[in-house]
């Protein structure tokens, strides 16, 4: 197994940066091996660049002019497709890139967001949207468009104290009919009526403005887990408790909410809430229970939700893995992330496969695997300024 870890701001070279390509070459003789290769072979040339992890990618864009041109082509951002995974909480945050059985990259990306709290609202086209809790500052609550590959950020808004501020906002970030009329969505607990409601509003990236005026639903309910909304087929869902486990769905188009059963066995066994190719999905998460079952949606945007099981397994562990374990993010490929809560240790787990991989994330370590919030998306060139 490889691992590398790269910072941003760090001196480290090339070769240091690509170890899984045996690249001992300085950018010098990159340059030189470039002229030999030739400008028309383009085959081999996007065959080296479309295998890097994303950091030493941008690095070698200073190779020359023409590999400049070809790393910033959006259609080679596209082709490359490699799906990464972003940690918050931790300081700095963490960028997983797991493309090979045998290989995986940790990219810990220095950054200037020192707020006390990083939470991932949602991602769209290579970039994050991000809420940064502060309590040190007036503004309590900011959201920012992130780029993890660029660095690049740009605030949208800021926001006061929720009313109640150990519980925080609850977000989702999606769309309507189109891509370009992308909505943020976000509840706070209010009083209303002499009654607490959930209070809710809408932030249009196009307009740059919340909608008005807030709408309110009767908080008969508990959002659940990490409190982000899936975004699925121009919906979104998020798990709730009343008190058995559903799902709060909202169709972002026509801003409508509805709630639909889960699966009845997992109605109080904590499931976990996720998407697997392409599909709404749910798994049973108490990681002792020791057979999970996979379920995935047969039709969705419906206001009852179908569900198949399409899968059991056993998570089977080495001894010394097999204590303080928290199964928390479901992956697009069929993989589950796993933590150890007693230590920096992470699990990837192939629930169709039966293997796994573990990763350290000693810089994560203080925090708890358990807290930290994960995000799966596709790397992309994209500057947050051209969203909005």
């Amino acid at each position: 197994m490889t691992q590398s870890y790269c910072d941003k701001n760090s001196s480290s070279s090339p070769q240091d940066l690509s170890t899984s390509f045996h690249c001992r070459e300085n950018v010098g003789s990159m340059a030189n091996e470039e002229a030999n290769i030739g400008i028309g072979d383009h085959d081999v040339i996007y065959n080296i660049l479309s295998r890097l992890p994303g950091k030493p990618l941008l690095r070698f864009r200073r190779v020359s002019k023409h590999w400049n041109r070809l790393i910033s082509d959006p259609y080679f951002m596209k082709l490359r497709s490699r799906r990464v995974i972003l940690l918050t909480y931790t300081r700095p945050l963490v960028v997983i890139d797991d493309n090979d059985e045998n290989t995986y990259y940790v990219t810990r990306i220095r950054h200037h967001l020192q707020h006390t709290r990083v939470s991932i609202v949602g991602t769209f086209n290579g970039i994050a949207l991000l809420a940064l809790y502060d309590y040190t500052w007036l503004e309590y609550c900011q959201l920012i468009l992130y780029n993890p590959l660029t660095c690049a950020s740009k605030k949208l808004v800021s926001m006061g104290e929720p009313y109640k501020p150990l519980d925080g906002y609850v977000f989702g970030f999606g769309y309507g009919a189109t891509t370009d009329n992308l909505k943020i969505v976000r509840f706070d607990v209010f009083r209303h009526l002499k009654q607490e409601v959930f209070k809710y509003d809408v932030f249009d990236l196009k307009t740059s403005s919340w909608s008005k005026p807030p709408q309110y639903l009767t908080e008969d309910f508990i959002f659940t887990g990490d409190k982000v909304g899936r975004f699925l087929n121009g919906v979104l869902y998020w798990m709730i408790t009343e008190p058995c486990y559903r799902i709060l769905a909202l169709n972002v188009k026509e801003m409508v909410f509805w709630k639909t059963k889960v699966p009845y066995e997992l109605m109080y066994t904590w499931p976990l809430l996720g998407s697997i190719d392409g599909c709404l999905c749910m798994i049973n998460s108490g990681i002792d229970v020791g057979r999970y079952d996979l379920w995935v949606s047969k039709d969705q945007g419906g206001v009852e939700i179908s569900w198949l099981k399409a899968h059991s397994f056993t998570i089977r562990l080495e001894p010394h893995l097999r204590n303080n374990l928290f199964l928390f993010y479901i992956l697009g490929n069929g993989k589950i992330l796993i933590a150890d809560t007693s230590s920096t240790l992470l699990v990837m787990y192939d629930m169709f496969k039966d293997s796994y991989k573990t990763i350290d994330l000693e810089s994560c370590r203080g925090y708890g695997l358990h807290t930290i919030l994960p995000i799966e998306y596709v790397e992309s060139l994209v500057s947050p300024s051209d969203m909005c």
